[in-house]
């Protein structure tokens, strides 16, 4: 029969083979299983031992969290610190090229723009990148580089259903 720390270490292992986590994710899914401090404790401690987890190690993938999240640097930082990473370890993420995530965002979004006024597009996708933790700059080049791309996204006309025959 297996004891109690043997279950939270197989419970802790399941979780981290789906995808990484962080120290402070882990700790909270164990706690939300109903383990006891004391085997949590241990589990993550042995883990910790074992290279299982390791919160630099995550931070090393910042880049990657970025591009796939469409995260500029305050969007990734705040990410972080919701994944319970420590503020310290926060300060040194890698640079994120910012801009060029941003240009992806903005063509992955452009559908959504095609039904508001011209004169709000540019509004619309200011706010949408602030939201997602782009740096001003970045946001202000975005809008004067696709200056030519918020005036070409146009509605769509006359989708009317035709009745080829009547």
């Amino acid at each position: 029969m297996k004891t109690k720390q043997n279950k939270a270490l197989t419970v802790a292992l399941r979780l981290i083979t789906k995808r990484d986590r962080t120290e402070a994710e882990l700790q909270d899914r164990l706690q939300k299983k109903g383990f006891s401090e004391k085997d949590i404790t241990e589990t993550i401690q042995y883990l910790k031992q074992k290279g299982f987890i390791d919160d630099s190690k995550f931070i090393e993938k910042a880049e990657k969290i970025a591009e796939d999240r469409f995260l500029g640097t305050m969007g990734l930082k705040n990410y972080l610190m919701r994944k319970g990473i420590d503020k310290n370890l926060i300060q040194h993420i890698p640079e994120i090229d910012e801009f060029s995530i941003a240009q992806k965002l903005i063509q992955r979004k452009k559908h959504f723009l095609r039904d508001i006024q011209p004169d709000k597009k540019k509004a619309k996708i200011a706010g949408f990148l602030l939201r997602r933790g782009f740096s001003w700059d970045t946001v202000n080049k975005c809008l004067k580089l696709n200056d030519n791309f918020f005036g070409d996204i146009k509605s769509p006309q006359n989708d009317i259903l035709r009745e080829d025959r009547k």
